[in-house]
């Protein structure tokens, strides 16, 4: 479902001007960060980012990297602080919805209901899939792993195609995986010195 394309035609010009925008982000920069609260929603049209939380030691953690249409924001269904960041790691661009339209339009519109439920089951999915791996596989399958998960080619805006796994670091990749640092940093070097898998080829090409 292409849901800005979809708001076009259902809203009325002056509503749809006033609540959509489009926006980039360079690399590094954040959509948002504690203690701001954005009154907005964010949908990710091309580039891919990062979202995270912090530890009460005011360390970041990344929990999830999203890419391709995916929607973030603080949805505000609980009274939890809210202490998640997204952060663009590549350019960015994004297209940004009004909250209160943005749930008005779940509750009341039945086809963009079904379509946020497929995006956030899938979420869901693709968590809990990462969660099952920490626990059954050993740590050189983990990061296999997610290498093979995030194993795609994107583009940024300007029309830059860029491989997901290129743009984390040893950190971000230590974090999905549950292993520590030291450990990603073997596993990836040993990867580099193998030929036999199409995914390691290409890590080893552009690492």
């Amino acid at each position: 479902m292409d849901f800005y394309l979809y708001l076009s035609q259902i809203l009325p010009d002056e509503q749809f001007k006033d609540s959509v925008k489009k926006r980039n982000f360079n690399k590094g920069e954040y959509l948002y960060q504690p203690p701001a609260v954005p009154n907005k929603v964010f949908e990710i049209n091309s580039g891919t980012a990062k979202i995270g939380s912090y530890t009460s030691q005011g360390e970041d953690i990344c929990y999830d990297i999203i890419y391709n249409k995916e929607v973030i924001g603080n949805f505000r269904y609980n009274d939890d602080p809210f202490i998640e960041f997204a952060k663009a790691i590549s350019d960015l661009e994004v297209t940004s919805y009004d909250l209160n339209l943005f749930k008005h339009l779940i509750i009341h519109d039945p086809i963009i209901s079904e379509w946020f439920s497929k995006s956030i089951l899938s979420r869901k999915s693709r968590m809990e899939n990462r969660l099952i791996s920490i626990y059954s596989l050993n740590p050189k399958e983990r990061v296999l792993n997610l290498l093979y998960e995030l194993d795609k080619n994107i583009f940024c805006p300007g029309g830059k195609k860029i491989w997901i796994p290129d743009l984390l670091s040893e950190k971000d990749i230590s974090q999905l995986t549950g292993l520590t640092r030291q450990t990603v940093s073997k596993i990836l070097k040993s990867l580099c010195r193998i030929e036999q898998d199409s995914i390691c080829l290409k890590f080893k090409k552009n690492h």
